[in-house]
């Protein structure tokens, strides 16, 4: 009879583990699955918000040419000038055409000196405009002007968007438990994209 009430009583406790080690399987399964899918929200997030950098540098790229042919059919004489936009326009087109899961900080670090160096051509192409009234005046150069304005304006935008995005997945992935997870699935820390000193200005017609 005792043997009896021994046994069931072990084979209660032995449920009872069972249960509380099935409900602690199915927390820990829950809490990884709820971490995952928030890292995996939060990746798409600094994706995104990439995509709208890389669109406005584009635009930027793209309209280069169209400027400098406008201001060239006055001042045919600043070949040079013209040589170092074309080439810093096409490494800036290869930087962005190249096969990427995201961006990682080399190619961060060459975007921004591609930004940097195109930005200061920019602005010496626009104070080569300054001395020819009559192109300074035209239509065409004015909408070039604007748009360009109008791009480097939004470069500034999504690019403090983007580091905002950065951070937020940063802080998460450093929180406990996401950090645990985080390691398991392999998500790696973002690399923020650094404005050169002025960027937030907008480009000077006189230098």
């Amino acid at each position: 009879m005792k043997e009896n009430e021994i046994t069931r009583s072990k084979r209660g406790v032995g449920a009872y583990l069972l249960i509380v080690l099935g409900l602690l399987a199915a927390g820990m399964l829950i809490w990884f699955i709820l971490s995952y899918n928030t890292l995996v929200a939060k990746e798409e997030a600094v994706k995104t918000a990439w995509s709208q950098v890389e669109s406005n540098l584009q635009r930027k790229v793209d309209l280069l040419p169209n400027l400098v042919k406008t201001v060239k059919a006055y001042a045919k004489h600043e070949r040079d000038l013209y040589t170092k936009i074309a080439a810093l326009r096409a490494q800036a087109a290869s930087v962005l055409k190249e096969s990427s899961s995201g961006p990682d900080e080399t190619r961060l670090a060459k975007l921004d000196t591609l930004q940097k160096a195109l930005r200061k051509q920019t602005a010496r192409l626009f104070a080569v405009a300054e001395n020819y009234p009559v192109l300074r005046s035209s239509e065409q150069f004015l909408q070039l002007q604007s748009q360009i304005e109008g791009a480097e304006n939004r470069i500034n935008i999504t690019r403090m968007q983007f580091n905002e995005a950065v951070g937020d997945f940063n802080r998460y992935m450093r929180t406990f438990p996401a950090s645990i997870v985080a390691g398991f699935a392999h998500f790696r820390r973002k690399a923020y994209f650094k404005a050169a000193p002025g960027s937030e200005k907008p480009l000077e017609l006189n230098l």
